[in-house]
């Protein structure tokens, strides 16, 4: 992504604006439904690893850390990832701290076989990251993914991006996820465009170094 959209998103996290974030209801209610049990199965065999992918100074992150899981946070901001590492500390959790754009985080971790129980993105979009997401993804592992559509603006938002490189077709990522089992997706209708995606992986995914030719 171009460095100005980088030094324009250092400042805003520089400034305080978003110092103090609530936990989205779509993050609480994904974990109690979908997640927790996960947890429960994943822990005998230290599988309890969670991504919170572009995911700023780390509100979800620490939530998540806070439910148990072994969180790892990446985000290309270093303003945002400091403002992390001090909430982490402040709340006695360990967080594995990682900066860089999303692209290279998951292709990255992809190249080297790592995998999380889950990968959390919440409003962001970068298309050349969506095929890696199932692919550091556990067998059994879950995709939570919820953005902005190109029907925001029309729905009366003034909130969220304008260019439709960051804003999702309609089933868009249904189409992207569809080797995945489909656990839930929604896009509302009103007020605000937003899609969410839930979505279970169902066998190993080759990384880029085995994949087939």
């Amino acid at each position: 992504m171009p460095g100005s959209d980088l030094q324009s998103w250092n400042q805003r996290y520089l400034a305080g604006e978003f110092g103090f974030r609530e936990t989205d209801p779509f993050v609480m209610d994904a974990h109690k439904n979908y997640l927790q049990p996960l947890l429960r199965e994943n822990s005998a065999t230290g599988s309890n690893t969670g991504l919170d992918l572009a995911g700023g100074a780390g509100h979800h992150a620490i939530w998540l850390g806070q439910q148990g899981w072994r969180m790892t946070l990446a985000d290309w901001s270093q303003p945002a990832l400091e403002i992390a590492r001090e909430k982490a500390a402040a709340s006695q959790l360990t967080l594995d701290i990682q900066q860089g754009a999303a692209v290279d985080v998951v292709s990255e971790y992809a190249a080297r076989g790592h995998r999380f129980g889950f990968v959390l993105v919440s409003f962001f979009l970068d298309r050349a990251v969506l095929p890696w997401l199932p692919k550091i993804l556990i067998p059994d592992g879950l995709l939570l993914y919820r953005t902005y559509t190109q029907d925001n603006e029309r729905l009366g938002n003034s909130r969220g991006p304008r260019d439709p490189q960051h804003l999702l077709r309609s089933q868009e990522l249904l189409e992207i996820y569809r080797g995945m089992k489909i656990l839930h997706y929604n896009e509302t209708v009103a007020q605000k465009g937003v899609a969410e995606l839930i979505a279970q992986q169902v066998e190993a995914q080759p990384t880029k170094l085995e994949a087939k030719s």
